[in-house]
């Protein structure tokens, strides 16, 4: 009896943790990425079958991240006044909002209204990204952040693993404007979980001394997040478009989504203590080289065995290259007096490269595998410096 009292009144501790602590990213942040799967990949894929032009797709990302450098400012400011929690939180139903823009577009064509998504698109994308982000950096422990970044990179790809095939399965039997619909929904579920969580407000201060203080101090860090970059930008957006065009078969895409979710979750298991006890460097440059290899491989990849095989090589080391470097940029940003304004710094460089990146695929447009290419030159040049 005594030891059940005694269990009783540990429940409430442990639920008051559960609110105070990590443990609200991580399950935002996993039903965030499920619905994110399960929309994410089919988007540029969505555009292309409801009729705009493959250059029209490309420049409405074009807008989107040049917006996204301009709101990460803003986003901070936000997170000053609102707290950072209630900042993503907030960005959530307005994510609702953008996908029954991004539906609307079916019936209306109009490019002022896909562009105008893009920058609303962005705007939302602000909101999520720099307060997570900010979080994760003030809330991770020192000493087992590989572990924890581990975690939060697995259970993404956890909701990662059925919800691109979920996502191509719906559409093909349902349509997107369901798939559309179901998202919606679920999404629902991380606004309550963030709305009951504790909050922490920064001091978000901008200076342009600071900014290049940052750039000067921590370049190889910086450059080597601006060169990854290009790979999220070719993994996020131009691989699916790829395998879309050469397979002409949505569930493919779907099924590419998968496995890369698979790949990730696997090598995410063991790879996390491997970080542990061994240089961040060496296996950032070791990650990187193999990652080279990979986009350079995909630029003659054709056929579907060979596409799905590639994406789950290339997904096992994104990850060992992903959590070394995520490790490496909280830890620096936690030596850093201004914690939060370097993450934001961080996050703007990130998309100033995936600018590049896209403006560089719009000009060779014609001969879109020519940017894995680039992808694999990028990760290269990681890997000597």
């Amino acid at each position: 009896m005594h030891s059940n009292h005694r269990n009783y009144l540990h429940i409430p501790h442990q639920l008051r943790k559960f609110k105070e602590g990590i443990y609200p990213l991580y399950v935002a942040h996993t039903i965030r990425g499920f619905v994110s799967s399960l929309i994410g990949f089919f988007i540029p894929i969505y555009f292309l079958t409801i009729g705009f032009s493959l250059p029209t797709i490309l420049w409405f990302f074009a807008v989107y991240y040049y917006f996204v450098i301009l709101f990460s400012i803003l986003a901070g400011g936000i997170g000053n006044k609102l707290g950072l929690k209630h900042t993503m939180m907030i960005s959530l139903p307005l994510f609702l909002v953008y996908l029954l823009g991004i539906m609307s577009l079916k019936e209306n064509h109009s490019l002022f209204l896909l562009y105008s998504l893009s920058i609303f698109g962005a705007f939302i994308s602000s909101l999520y990204w720099v307060p997570l982000y900010t979080l994760f950096a003030r809330l991770s422990s020192n000493k087992n952040s590989s572990s924890q970044i581990g975690m939060l990179f697995s259970l993404r790809s956890l909701a990662s693993i059925i919800a691109p095939v979920l996502g191509g399965l719906i559409s093909v039997y349902f349509g997107f404007e369901f798939l559309f619909i179901l998202a919606i929904i679920i999404l629902i579920v991380p606004i309550i979980i963030l709305i009951n969580s504790k909050d922490i407000h920064p001091h978000i201060n901008f200076s342009f001394k600071d900014l290049l203080s940052f750039f000067k101090k921590h370049t190889r860090l910086f450059l080597t997040i601006m060169l990854d970059s290009f790979g999220t930008f070719s993994e996020e957006i131009l691989w699916p478009l790829f395998v879309y065009l050469v397979l002409l078969d949505t569930m493919a895409v779907g099924i590419v989504g998968s496995l890369v979710g698979i790949g990730t979750i696997i090598f995410t298991l063991f790879i996390s203590k491997i970080i542990a006890k061994h240089s961040h460097h060496l296996i950032i440059r070791i990650s990187a080289f193999m990652l080279a290899t990979s986009w350079m491989l995909k630029t003659f990849t054709n056929q579907k065995i060979s596409i799905y095989a590639i994406s789950v090589i290339a997904a096992m080391f994104a990850i060992m290259f992903s959590i070394p470097l995520a490790d490496t940029v909280y830890k620096t940003a936690k030596e850093n007096k201004n914690l939060d304004e370097f993450i934001v710094f961080k996050q703007m460089l990130a998309y100033l490269a995936r600018l590049i990146a896209v403006l560089l695929t719009i000009l060779i447009i014609s001969k879109l595998n020519l940017s894995f290419i680039f992808t694999g030159l990028s990760y290269l040049l990681i890997s000597i410096f």
